[in-house]
């Protein structure tokens, strides 16, 4: 289980936490917060989670639930703390720009480098510690998938489906939708993205096929 916090530090704090090496685990206990476990649960104010490694060994409240006299303690009172969000349907290739035509020739070489780890990072800092990217290029979105796995970059956990599998692309977005024209040609397409390594399809334009 991940935590995030609703609140940009601490969001970032709780990913650093869980993602250091287990020859490093130190006891971590964040005290204060209102705790929402996602499953329904009761709210649990004043909670205390410990946190061993990449693990939660325990959760109590404050006065109930001992911290170690070793642990790093960390404040979360005036906060929610809860399971990391999912965003299941992202373009982190976008940014929440909506001039495409525009977007896509003008920033397209920075996709990589720049607009997609800062696409991450905000997601991150925001409490979503996953997101689906449903359609972006391939090599662009493993490449930053596989550098926030590796710990090299700060971003949300990322599973993609690579670039749109549709009957036509719009011209000049070839790179990021995948025109199909056969069974043979929709197979070898699907094939090569499964190949690369990527989470999911995203088909689209079923009423044309």
């Amino acid at each position: 289980m991940i935590i995030s916090i609703r609140t940009s530090v601490l969001s970032l704090l709780c990913f650093f936490l869980l993602n250091q090496p287990a020859a490093q685990a130190q006891i971590k206990a964040l005290v204060g917060g209102t705790l929402i476990d996602g499953y329904g649960g009761n709210p649990l104010h004043n909670s205390v989670i410990l946190i061993e490694g990449e693990r939660i060994k325990a959760v109590g409240q404050v006065g109930q639930l001992a911290i170690p006299e070793n642990a790093e303690v960390i404040s979360t009172e005036g906060m929610s703390v809860l399971p990391g969000l999912w965003e299941m349907h992202s373009h982190l290739m976008l940014v929440g720009h909506s001039d495409y035509a525009h977007w896509d020739t003008a920033y397209i070489d920075q996709f990589r480098d720049v607009i997609m780890p800062a696409a991450a990072k905000q997601l991150l800092h925001a409490g979503v510690t996953s997101t689906r990217d449903l359609g972006g290029p391939l090599e662009e979105l493993l490449y930053v998938r596989e550098q926030i796995n590796e710990g090299k970059l700060e971003g949300a956990t990322i599973y993609t489906s690579g670039p749109f599998i549709q009957k036509k692309p719009y011209p000049g977005t070839e790179k990021f939708r995948w025109g199909v024209d056969n069974p043979a040609d929709a197979r070898a397409k699907v094939k090569k993205l499964a190949d690369a390594g990527v989470d999911c399809i995203k088909l689209i334009d079923q009423d044309q096929m």
